[in-house]
């Protein structure tokens, strides 16, 4: 995938909380929700961002018996998004067993965004 430097001065603070809710812990839920309020994407293209950029990159992480609980390596992770040659063709389903990342943090990015505190 290519970005223009202004571009990717955007996306990558996303692109590593992102990658937050495919870690091997509980996610903080505020501090990536704030994140991506804070981004100038709607809440559409955030889920894109998501799924597209992000999950193909990260998504083993979730099926792996001794996975990264600690943050990934942004450098890694930004190199890696990068060299995508293409957005996905088909996007696979999230594995609910595990968790429902979307769902959960969409309803935080709208109260975010909106100045509202989420209640717990």
């Amino acid at each position: 995938m290519k970005f223009a430097a202004k571009e990717l001065e955007i996306r990558r603070p996303l692109w590593i909380a992102l990658s937050e809710l495919y870690l091997d812990t509980e996610p903080d839920w505020e501090r990536v929700a704030s994140i991506c309020a804070a981004s100038p994407f709607d809440i559409s293209e955030l889920r894109r961002i998501l799924f597209d950029e992000v999950h193909p990159i990260v998504h083993s992480n979730l099926w792996a018996a001794a996975g990264v609980w600690d943050g990934f390596n942004e450098d890694w992770l930004v190199t890696s998004i990068l060299a995508r040659k293409r957005r996905p063709l088909i996007r696979l389903p999230w594995p609910e067993e595990r968790r429902t990342p979307w769902r959960e943090l969409k309803p935080h990015i709208i109260s975010a965004r909106k100045g509202v505190e989420t209640a717990p």
